[in-house]
């Protein structure tokens, strides 16, 4: 699959416009032909962001200003030059340490529209920040941006596509997949997947990518990539800009742009904050090392930057404790569906075939849709139980927090709130004594 964005994702090496990051500002082209270049002799080999300016002889990239005459450079696939580059596009800039050797960019998104109200979709994924004007329902557009929250995307590049038969690039999580009519939804956009060549499982939940033709509303797919695998060299030097959109509690674990897991440890250095500034919605520049034996990016440094974006009221990270039963690739605590998916990170030595009957603490992100497990790990205390989410109540009319209901009422005073809540477990699904964990 060409410049497949699910590999973006992981293969930062070889692909490029799945990175999603921001912050961008500048002109595409400059008066002088001397354009100052950064002073910098050791870039790493590996540069992924928003593209701010581009000159005849340099592009600048998350405040990096590189000299970049000599690159190759690939749009959608195909050869193009540096003049092609647009500001606001999302790349991937490859590095000898002076100089770029190749630049590649691929849309996040080719699609058609969907118009909802004033809320603008492609796929199910909403898109912030598009200039609207004239855009019409069902149109096809391409889109360049980065992920601020599951299922929503800051659109910084925007093109229209005027040949309706052009391969569309879609990207999202499977719903109502029926392996019998070879089909699935990616949003409201239905997916043919009958003649198209499928990489990896495919399952509800998880992250895919598809190409494919629009036919009458549908469209039909040629290439399905649901796989999630890294091909780095060992200690590959990575710089990564984007939205932190998942945190673990432990503070070890963030999602960037809802795509990078990168792994945090006690050599993480921090720039204009800490590890308690670790939030969803927080915007970072992460320079990360592969790790072949850990299989995990590791964040060596990790810089705040000042302006954040904040969470969106449809999505929520979750965390949930309990005795965990497992069916495909669903695991359900008091009657609640968790949908691992290929991106779930498994501690403890444990695997998704040794989940079922064991006491587990699920994290991940949520939204009308479903909850996706971005990490499991063992519960060693079952005494205490640390819930994160929305506090509802059953057809009881009880409050209750992913199934649990409390004895004593103390999750009464939080109906209708998203907590952090730290609780006492008592049995099966009742918790007492539940106080806000600061």
């Amino acid at each position: 699959m060409k410049n497949s964005p699910i590999k973006n994702t992981v293969n930062l090496i070889s692909l490029s416009a799945i990175s999603l990051a921001l912050c961008a500002c500048g002109s595409s082209s400059s008066s002088s032909e001397s354009d100052a270049v950064s002073d910098v002799s050791n870039f790493p080999s590996v540069i992924i962001g928003q593209v701010s300016e581009v000159t005849s002889n340099a592009i600048t990239i998350n405040s990096h200003t590189v000299p970049a005459s000599s690159a190759e450079v690939e749009l959608d696939g195909n050869n193009a030059s540096l003049s092609d580059i647009k500001v606001g596009m999302y790349v991937e800039v490859e590095t000898n340490g002076t100089q770029a050797t190749e630049i590649e960019y691929d849309p996040l998104l080719k699609g058609p529209v969907f118009i909802n109200g004033d809320t603008l979709s492609i796929a199910g994924t909403t898109l912030n920040n598009v200039q609207n004007a004239n855009i019409t329902q069902g149109e096809l557009l391409e889109v360049s941006g980065y992920s601020d929250s599951t299922n929503s995307i800051n659109v910084t590049y925007q093109a229209a596509i005027n040949n309706p038969q052009e391969e569309l690039e879609l990207l999202g999580n499977i719903s109502n997949l029926n392996t019998q009519s070879g089909t699935f939804n990616l949003g409201n956009l239905v997916i043919n997947y009958q003649q198209a060549e499928v990489d990896g499982a495919l399952s509800n939940g998880q992250l895919v990518e598809v190409e494919g033709t629009l036919n009458e509303g549908h469209v039909i797919a040629t290439e399905v990539d649901a796989e999630q695998s890294i091909d780095f060299n060992n200690d590959t030097q990575a710089e990564l800009e984007g939205i932190i959109t998942f945190v673990n509690n432990d503070e070890t674990l963030i999602t960037i742009n809802s795509k990078w897991q990168v792994a945090i440890n006690n050599q993480t250095q921090f720039e204009d904050g800490t590890a308690t500034n670790l939030i969803t919605g927080q915007r970072v520049e992460v320079d990360a090392q592969w790790q072949q034996n850990n299989n995990q990016l590791l964040a060596t440094n990790i810089e705040f930057e000042s302006n954040n974006t904040e969470p969106t009221v449809t999505n929520y990270t979750f965390s949930v404790s309990g005795q965990v039963s497992v069916s495909d690739n669903t695991a359900t605590i008091n009657g609640n569906n968790f949908t691992l998916t290929n991106q779930t990170r498994y501690e403890d030595g444990l695997t998704a075939l040794t989940l079922n009957g064991q006491w587990l603490e699920l994290e991940g992100t949520y939204n009308s849709e479903q909850a996706l497990v971005s990490e499991v790990e063992i519960e060693d205390n079952t005494s205490t139980l640390d819930l994160k989410g929305n506090v509802t109540l059953n057809e009881n009319s009880q409050a209750t927090l992913w199934g649990y209901v409390s004895e004593d009422s103390t999750l009464s005073q939080f109906t209708d709130q998203y907590v952090e809540l730290e609780c006492q477990w008592v049995n099966t699904n009742q918790v007492r004594s539940c106080v806000l964990d600061d």
